[in-house]
């Protein structure tokens, strides 16, 4: 019984539901947590200058509607129906600290910029993280 015991422990700490150790994982664990609608994994597989502004954009949306609209952070670049799986993956670059992945669907190539944030790979949205914008 705990030889038992202990395979099944060995088992599930190989079970990790959304890796982020590499950024292909990190991407990979991103889109499953859009596609499963599971706002709080997707939006701490964003880098913290990401989340910060979508708190502050969704925070300065309601302020602005006087209450009228209260977005979630997430819903501000989440789109309905959720994305598809992407055709092909693949590193374009990474140096340790940064890395930019090559994103193909639907005829056309995207880059996904990722950040290694306190051990684990977080995807950074470039748009939201300029200075002075928005």
């Amino acid at each position: 019984m705990p030889r038992l015991l202990a395979l099944l422990l060995l088992a599930c700490a190989g079970c990790h539901r959304y890796p982020d150790d590499t950024p292909l994982d990190a991407y990979r664990s991103l889109l499953s947590a859009a596609q499963r609608d599971d706002e709080a994994r997707f939006l701490g597989l964003l880098s913290a200058k990401s989340r910060a502004e979508l708190d502050a954009r969704a925070a300065a949306l309601a302020k602005d509607s006087g209450g009228t609209l209260r977005p979630r952070p997430a819903d501000l670049i989440l789109a309905d129906p959720r994305p598809p799986a992407p055709g092909q993956v693949s590193v374009r670059s990474e140096d340790g600290k940064t890395a930019v992945l090559a994103v193909s669907a639907h005829g056309s190539t995207q880059e996904v910029h990722l950040v290694l944030e306190a051990g684990h790979w977080r995807v950074s949205i470039p748009a939201l993280e300029k200075p002075g914008d928005g």
